[in-house]
């Protein structure tokens, strides 16, 4: 199994890694500053719901790149969530 047929398991949910790179391709198309999202819209884009440690511990939307679900650092971006209106902004890193 390669590193993109990985599969994610966080409170028994799966996630295969490809489908966090589909959130990678969103933001890089997107391309703006700041990219501003529902959970649900990213929940979307992925094609899978986010596990539930997406919603309880803001430590999921971190920097660490060795967490499989933080493509958007790959994508150039850092992620801010707001676990109460369960929104996310994403940021350039790169000062573009």
């Amino acid at each position: 199994m390669g590193d993109s047929d990985a599969l994610v398991v966080q409170h028994g949910d799966m996630v295969r890694r490809d489908q966090y790179e589909r959130l990678e391709r969103h933001l890089r198309v997107d391309g703006h500053g700041r990219i501003e999202m529902t959970f649900s819209e990213v929940s979307a884009v992925i094609g899978a719901p986010l596990p539930r440690s997406a919603f309880d511990h803001p430590a999921w939307w971190g920097s660490d790149p060795k967490h499989t679900q933080a493509v958007w650092l790959d994508a150039g971006y850092l992620a801010r969530p707001n676990l109460t209106a369960q929104r996310v902004v994403f940021t350039k890193t790169d000062g573009s």
